[in-house]
């Protein structure tokens, strides 16, 4: 159980009201986090929509987005997160075993490996140690699909911190 309380839909106003309603049409249930998160209304709105803003349409593929959340999502070991992540991965057509792959970091191509390692140095102390990182990437994407893809970074740091803090888990 979440360490603060989470709200229902009637118990929320009418911006976070919004953002329920939204996920019980969309994905037919409201996240926890989203319960949790709704304590403050326009935070929940202003994170719901950029989140559908880095993760939606761009110039970054949606999968490889989704296989960027779950790295992030495995290096800071939050179960919501990873348990989200995964569900993902495989609604693009995943399987156990590359998910598997994705995780130990095996069989994945140059480009991925150069990604997930942008990933990891991030993540693990919240700031770029390796600028080489971002050099090779400029090789193969531009620096708008670069911004884009920190920005898939740290909003799965945001949101794996959040939900472990408040220890936040998949039901």
């Amino acid at each position: 159980m979440a360490i603060i309380s989470s709200l229902e839909k009637d118990q929320v106003d009418d911006a976070a009201r919004l953002v329920f309603e939204e996920f019980e049409k969309e994905a037919k249930n409201v996240p926890e986090w989203v319960k949790v998160m709704a304590h403050s209304p326009r935070i929940v709105k202003e994170f719901t929509e950029l989140f559908k803003s880095i993760m939606g349409s761009g110039d970054v593929n949606p999968y490889l987005k989704w296989k960027i959340g779950y790295t992030v999502s495995q290096l800071l070991k939050c179960p919501f997160c990873v348990d989200v992540t995964e569900k993902m991965l495989k609604k693009f057509g995943a399987d156990d075993k590359l998910i598997k792959n994705i995780k130990e970091k095996k069989k994945l191509s140059e480009k991925e490996e150069r990604i997930l390692g942008l990933v990891k140095d991030i993540t693990e102390d919240a700031h770029l140690d390796n600028p080489s990182l971002i050099n090779e990437l400029k090789k193969e994407f531009t620096e708008a699909q670069i911004v884009e893809i920190v920005s898939v970074i740290g909003l799965f740091n945001y949101i794996n911190r959040f939900n472990n803090t408040l220890a936040i888990l998949p039901k």
